[in-house]
C-alpha cells in the first residue's frame, strides 16, 4: 500500500524516490499542498475551480494511487469531464422513465430557480445528493440542471424582468420617492439599497427596489451622490424624483442636499430611536438594571425555571389587554415578536427574550422587552420564594444572585409609568415604518400630538427642558457600556462609560424629568416641524384635511400655499394648451375666408367666469373621511373631478415617513450573503436580490 504522507513512487531494487508523472487531467483543477495533521506532514490535493461563493477549496488526502474523489467531485460539483464541461446528468438513464417535454423541463427549471432566488438558497444546492435523490422519487423525469444552468437561467430572468420594470414606471409613475441606506456586508464592501415608491394610474402605492450597488470607499457624500446618480439615470427617473427618505447619516444626508430639485426627509423611525435614546437619559441606571434582570432570564437554566413557574400558576400574571401597546400598521417587521404578545404562551420566554435582544437598531425591541418584563414580575417572585426553599448550592446561588438584581417595587411602577409615556412612541414607530399605506401626511400630525403630550405645564418644567443640551447628551443605547460594581457582569473592553447600579434608583420625580427630556428632544429633532409646506401631505389626505391638529392660522397659510401651487400648476397647464393650439392654427389652411366666420350662436356655448372650476375650494368644502379608510382609494374615486389636486396627491402620498424599505432589503441581503457565501460574484447577488425583491409586480420573471 502506497504511504499516505506522499505520492512518490520507489522503484523497484532502488532506493531514490522520484517523483510519478502527473498525467491525469485533474491535475489542471486541482494541485498538490503539504500540511501538518496531528503531528505528521501529509499531501493534500485541493481543487482551485471558482464557485458563485469563491475559490472551491475542497480537499481530499493523496494515496498516491488514485484519483477516483477528485473526477467525482468534478463530475458532480462542477459538472466537469476530461474534456471540459461535460453534458447534465439525468440520473434517469432508466428505459422504463419517459422524460418531459423540453417545455415542461423548463418549466420546471424555473420553478427552481424560482426557490433558489427567493428562499436565498446557494446555486451549489442543486448538486446536493440528497436534493438530487429527493427530484428522483418526486419527479423522476425530471432532469436536474446543473449550476451553470441556473446561473445563466438568473441572468436571463434579469434581462427580462428589468425592461418591464422599468416600462413600469415610465407609465405608471408620474411622481417617484425614493429610500436609501447603506450597509457593509460582511466582506467589508459597502453598498447603497435604493428602492422607489409611486402612486399608479389604479391608485395602488407600489415599492420596488431599483438596486443594491456597490460604492466605492471612502462612502463621503460626492461618491454616494455620483452612485445614485447612475442609478437614477440608468433607470431614466431623474426628473420624477421628488423626494428621498435616509437615515441622518451626514454623508447620506449631504449627498440628497446637494442634489437639484429634491427633497431630503430624515428616517421618522430613526430620529425616533435618537429621541429616546437621549430623552431617557434621566432613567439610564433604572434602565441598566431592567436589562440585567432580563439578562438573567436569558440563559437557559433560569428561563426553563421561570417557564416551569408560569406554567404551574398561569393565572398570577395575567393582565388586561388594554395595557398592551396596540401594534398597528407594521406588524410585518416584528411579526415574531407581535404573535408571542398576543399568544401570552409562558413556554415561549426565552425565545422572546432572544428575538427583543437581537434587535439593537429600534428603541421599541427595548420598549417591548420592559413590557414584558412587567409580565413576568409575579412569576419572578415566586421564582425567588421558590429557590429560598431549596437546599442544594446551584439553586441557592441563583437565590442570592436574583435577589441581588430584583428591581424595587419603586422601581417596577416607574417602569409601568414609562411604558405609559412611551407608548404613543412605539406607535409612531410601527405605524410610520409601513410600507404598505400612506405614511408621509401622517408623520407631522403624529409627532405634534406626541409633543403636545409631553408638553410642560409649569414655567420651571420649561426652563428645566429648554436649559437641557443634546449636543454633548448620551444615548441609553450606547454599546461602549459597561457595569462598574457587578463581578458577574462581563466588562466592554471597548466601554467609554462605566455605571455603577446595585443600588436601587431613587424614582421620585424620575418619570416627569423622562416626560420633559423627550420633550426637549422632540423640539431639539423637530425644530421646525410645522409649516405650511410640511402641512400640504397632510392637507391632500382626506382622512385629516381639516388640519385639526394646528392652530387656525397655520392652517390658512397651508390652503394659501395650496391654491398657490394649483394656480401655478393651473397656468402651466393654460400656456401648454394655448401653445398646441397655436401650433395647429399655423399649420391649418386660411385662404377660405369661411372658416374665420364665428357664427352669431356660439357664444351660447361659452361658459361663465362663474362657471368656472376651483378644485381646491371644491376639495376644502367636502368632508373628512374616517381615518380607518383609505385616501387612495378615495382619490381613485374622486379623480376625475380634482385632475389637478389629484396629481399633487399622488406626488406627496406616495414618500415614505421611513427607510425601513431599505433597512428590510438590507435584511434580505444579509440572507444571502452570508458567511459562507461572502465571496459572490457582485453582479449575481444584484441580479438575485433584484429579483427577490421585484418579482411579485410581474406575472413571471421568466420569458
Amino acid at each position: 500500500m502506497s504511504d499516505p504522507t506522499n505520492i512518490e513512487n520507489i522503484a523497484s531494487g532502488s532506493s531514490k524516490k522520484r517523483t510519478r508523472p502527473k498525467k491525469s487531467w485533474i491535475w489542471q483543477h486541482f494541485k498538490e499542498e503539504e500540511v501538518e495533521k496531528q503531528g505528521k506532514k501529509i499531501t493534500i490535493i485541493k481543487c482551485q475551480e471558482m464557485t458563485d461563493d469563491g475559490p472551491c477549496s475542497v480537499t481530499y488526502q493523496n494515496t498516491g494511487n488514485s484519483t477516483r474523489n477528485a473526477i467525482n467531485h468534478l463530475r458532480i460539483v462542477h459538472n466537469l469531464g476530461k474534456d471540459g464541461v461535460i453534458e447534465e446528468s439525468t440520473d434517469n438513464n432508466s428505459k422504463n422513465i419517459k422524460l418531459h417535454t423540453e417545455k415542461r423541463q423548463k418549466e420546471l427549471r424555473q420553478f427552481l430557480v424560482n426557490w433558489i432566488v427567493n428562499d436565498s438558497q446557494p446555486i451549489r444546492v442543486v448538486k446536493s445528493e440528497d436534493l438530487r435523490i429527493l427530484f428522483k422519487e418526486l419527479d423522476p423525469a425530471f432532469v436536474v440542471p446543473s449550476q451553470e444552468t441556473i446561473r445563466n437561467m438568473i441572468y436571463e430572468a434579469f434581462n427580462y424582468t428589468l425592461p418591464k420594470l422599468k416600462t413600469l414606471i415610465k407609465n405608471e409613475a408620474i411622481s417617484i420617492s425614493l429610500t436609501l441606506d447603506l450597509w457593509t456586508s460582511r466582506n467589508k464592501q459597502g453598498y447603497l439599497g435604493v428602492t422607489c415608491s409611486f402612486i399608479n394610474s389604479k391608485w395602488k402605492l407600489k415599492e420596488l427596489t431599483l438596486t443594491i450597488e456597490y460604492v466605492r470607499y471612502p462612502h463621503t457624500a460626492a461618491n454616494i451622490r455620483e452612485t445614485l446618480e447612475l442609478v437614477l439615470k440608468d433607470w431614466d427617473i431623474r426628473d420624477k424624483i421628488y423626494a428621498i427618505t435616509t437615515d441622518n447619516g451626514s454623508n447620506v444626508k449631504k449627498a440628497i442636499n446637494e442634489m437639484e430639485e429634491v427633497k431630503w426627509l430624515g428616517c421618522t423611525a430613526h430620529t425616533l430611536h435618537l429621541v429616546i435614546g437621549k430623552g431617557m437619559m434621566p432613567a439610564q441606571i433604572l434602565i441598566m438594571r431592567a436589562k440585567r434582570l432580563i439578562n438573567f432570564f436569558m440563559r437557559p437554566k433560569q428561563s426553563e425555571r421561570l417557564e416551569e413557574i408560569q406554567k404551574k400558576f398561569p393565572d398570577i400574571g395575567k393582565i388586561k389587554k388594554n395595557d398592551d401597546i396596540n401594534v398597528r400598521g407594521n406588524e410585518e417587521e416584528d411579526e415574531e415578536i407581535c404573535t408571542l404578545l398576543k399568544e401570552q404562551n409562558p413556554g415561549q420566554t426565552s425565545d422572546y427574550l432572544h428575538i427583543i435582544a437581537n434587535i439593537t437598531t429600534r428603541w421599541n425591541s427595548s420598549f417591548l422587552a420592559w413590557q414584558w418584563l412587567l409580565r413576568l414580575k409575579d412569576y419572578i417572585n415566586v421564582l425567588i420564594n421558590t429557590l429560598s426553599t431549596k437546599t442544594d448550592l446551584d439553586s441557592k446561588k441563583d437565590y442570592k444572585r436574583l435577589r441581588k438584581i430584583m428591581l424595587e417595587e419603586e422601581e417596577w411602577s416607574a417602569i409601568k409609568d414609562l411604558i405609559l409615556i412611551l407608548k404613543p412612541f412605539a406607535e409612531a414607530t410601527n405605524y410610520l415604518g409601513g410600507s404598505k399605506y400612506c405614511t408621509y401626511s401622517v408623520m407631522v400630525p403624529t409627532l405634534i400630538r406626541i409633543i403636545n403630550r409631553l408638553q410642560p405645564s409649569t414655567i420651571e418644567d420649561k426652563r428645566y427642558a429648554s436649559e437641557i443640551n443634546f449636543k454633548n447628551y448620551d444615548n441609553i443605547f450606547d454599546d461602549e457600556i459597561s457595569i462598574e460594581d457587578d463581578d458577574e457582569e462581563d466588562p466592554s473592553p471597548t466601554a467609554i462609560r462605566k455605571l455603577k447600579i446595585n443600588n436601587p434608583i431613587n424614582t421620585q420625580d424620575l418619570v416627569k424629568k423622562v416626560k420633559l427630556s423627550l420633550y426637549a428632544a422632540m423640539k431639539y429633532y423637530w425644530s421646525n416641524l410645522i409649516t405650511p409646506r410640511s402641512l400640504l401631505p397632510s392637507l391632500l389626505d382626506p382622512r385629516i384635511k381639516d388640519l385639526s391638529f394646528v392652530t387656525a392660522k397655520q392652517r390658512q397659510d397651508t390652503e394659501e400655499l395650496l391654491k398657490d401651487e394649483y394656480n401655478q400648476e393651473k397656468l402651466s397647464e393654460l400656456l401648454t394648451s394655448s401653445s398646441i393650439s397655436d401650433s395647429i392654427e399655423t399649420i391649418q389652411d386660411d385662404d377660405d375666408d369661411s372658416q374665420k366666420y364665428d357664427s352669431i350662436f356660439a357664444s351660447f356655448n361659452a361658459s361663465s367666469d362663474t362657471e368656472k372650476v376651483d378644485e381646491v375650494i371644491d376639495y376644502l368644502a367636502l368632508k373628512k373621511t374616517n381615518f380607518e379608510s383609505d385616501p387612495l382609494e378615495w382619490w381613485h374615486g374622486q379623480e376625475k373631478n380634482f385632475p389637478i389636486l389629484s396629481s399633487f396627491a399622488k406626488k406627496y402620498l406616495a414618500v415614505y415617513a421611513s427607510s425601513t424599505s431599505s433597512e428590510r432589503l438590507f435584511s434580505d441581503a444579509g440572507n444571502l450573503l452570508t458567511v459562507k457565501r461572502n465571496q459572490m460574484n457582485l453582479k449575481l447577488f444584484q441580479k438575485i436580490m433584484f429579483l427577490k425583491r421585484n418579482g411579485k409586480h410581474v406575472d413571471s420573471i421568466h420569458k
